[in-house]
């Protein structure tokens, strides 16, 4: 049984990701694929369909559905066919580090805010929107705060958690709950149990008995207890666990078979053929055959693929670089319906061939309208991503506001910064034309945007870029954030002189210098 340890030093920590589900549920397989995390998980499926494995117990799993598993529990998700797709947000944290009390304490009724206080092993609903979008919300302000970690951060962090617990739970009383009918203290054993059982499958010494004299209870009353949790007997899970690393071990080394039974903790070389015989109904020298065969296969697949893959990266690329905006979305659709990430397709695609432009701009080998179609080309594809950048947890380079001062209608200088800017992966909230200094602050507060910039094309409006320096300094924002300016009468000296933080001559220097701040 694979254990997938994610535990950290670090106090008060809180973990967030997204799992695309690679592997296909195979009953006879799947307790033994299990893995366990030494944090309590809060999953919620985001896309797709599949099963949710937890000890014995296959639960269905679709796009709206949450599954809340208490730590160390071996679980793991699976794609229902080779064909079908699974994505899962899943928000880990120890409980210990962020509740004290009964909350924290397994044994009691309000453990994780009540949300196993039936004495489940796991708890689980399908959400309406509405709770979904709760949920997601909770998730993104959770994540943002362990990302920025502003003053009072884990307070905040910690109050989201309580929501989201809260929250849950109260929906999973009016929904359906799956556990055992064995008390959480007992569930406890059992869980550590198995996780002795990880760790220490080398030991040949390990059996039910020493087991039962590790934790101070009969072997009789631990084996029930195991049988009625997990569903297995606890010597087929040793068994399995002990010939699934002798597997590893064919597979991945050149040991010879008298080597590896003892660091399976096997007892002798005849039982050792006779059980792998019976379990994986081949010899372990067809089986090392096999594996490394299947291994050569999928190698030789993979990279298959990955040409493939990089050739409509490629193609997707040069088409934006040409403009043609209808082949560059009908590309980027292609590249996802054959498996390409779409933070893959957006940074090997469509922001390597805007780079391209870009540099070509810089050196004056293409110009404006060349720039603006393929501008076109990359918002065409990138309508295609943007739905399925949220859900493979892709996040922009940086967000930052742009707008022609006040007293200043021109914005053709400005719209092109912009197109530069999206093509190096940034966020850019425009506010046009005419725009106040008090505007640009507030929006950067608003929005948390590490960038402002201004553009001008009149010298009659440049004093306005010095107003807005004055405002940011006045809302407590300068350290927080950078100001560039820009447009035809503006120059280095000036830049120092109003007390901004970068003056660009054009457009692709603009984007590279937001990126960079951005970054800091």
């Amino acid at each position: 049984m694979p254990s997938e340890i994610t535990g950290t030093d670090n106090g008060s920590d809180v973990r967030l990701d997204l799992l695309s589900c690679d592997q296909v549920y195979r009953a006879e397989r799947a307790f033994q694929n299990l893995m366990m995390h030494e944090q309590t998980e809060i999953c919620l499926a985001v896309s797709g369909a599949g099963v949710c494995c937890v000890l014995n117990q296959e639960l269905p799993c679709k796009a709206g559905d949450i599954f809340i598993i208490p730590a160390n529990t071996p679980h793991r998700f699976f794609l229902a066919d080779r064909d079908g797709s699974l994505s899962v947000r899943r928000l880990r944290f120890r409980i210990g580090e962020w509740f004290e009390g009964e909350i924290a304490r397994p044994e009691s009724p309000r453990y994780c805010y009540g949300v196993f206080n039936d004495n489940a092993i796991l708890a689980c609903a399908p959400l309406n929107v509405r709770m979904q979008e709760k949920v997601g919300a909770l998730f993104d302000d959770i994540e943002s705060e362990r990302t920025e970690q502003k003053a009072e951060w884990t307070e905040a962090v910690r109050f989201d958690l309580a929501q989201l617990l809260i929250n849950v739970g109260r929906y999973l009383n009016c929904s359906i709950k799956n556990g055992s009918s064995v008390s959480p203290a007992e569930s406890q054993i059992v869980l550590a149990a198995l996780r002795t059982v990880k760790e220490r499958y080398g030991d040949a010494d390990l059996t039910l008995v020493s087991l039962a004299e590790l934790f101070s209870v009969s072997p009789s009353h631990i084996s029930k207890l195991f049988k009625s949790v997990t569903g297995r007997l606890f010597s087929d899970t040793l068994r399995s666990v002990r010939l699934d690393e002798a597997c590893r071990l064919l597979r991945d080394s050149a040991l010879t078979v008298e080597e590896i039974v003892p660091l399976c903790g096997l007892r002798d070389i005849p039982s050792f053929y006779k059980n792998f015989n019976r379990y994986l109904k081949m010899t372990p020298a067809e089986y090392r055959q096999t594996a490394r065969q299947s291994a050569t296969e999928a190698e030789t697949l993979k990279n298959r693929t990955e040409e493939k893959r990089m050739s409509i990266l490629n193609e997707i690329s040069e088409n934006l670089q040409k403009g043609k905006a209808k082949v560059v979305k009908e590309l980027v659709q292609q590249a996802v319906d054959e498996g390409a990430r779409p933070s893959e397709i957006l940074d090997q695609g469509l922001l390597a061939g805007m780079n391209v432009i870009g540099e070509k701009f810089k050196n004056n080998e293409v110009f404006v309208p060349e720039v603006l179609v393929a501008a076109r080309a990359m918002n065409m594809g990138a309508q295609v991503l943007k739905p399925l950048l949220a859900e493979d947890g892709a996040q922009a380079a940086g967000r930052v506001c742009i707008g022609t001062v006040q007293g200043d209608l021109h914005d053709i200088g400005k719209n092109l910064v912009k197109m530069m800017m999206e093509g190096k992966g940034l966020e850019v909230v425009d506010l046009g034309t005419d725009v106040s200094p008090e505007t640009f602050v507030q929006t950067a507060i608003e929005q948390n945007c590490r960038v402002i910039c201004c553009s001008a094309l009149l010298t009659t409006t440049m004093g306005v870029m010095g107003e807005v320096v004055k405002k940011a300094e006045e809302a407590g924002i300068r350290d927080k954030v950078k100001i560039m300016i820009g447009g035809a009468p503006i120059t280095e000296d000036f830049c120092r002189q109003i007390g901004a933080d970068c003056y660009t001559p054009d457009a692709v220097s603009a984007a590279e210098a937001a990126v960079a701040f951005c970054k800091d």
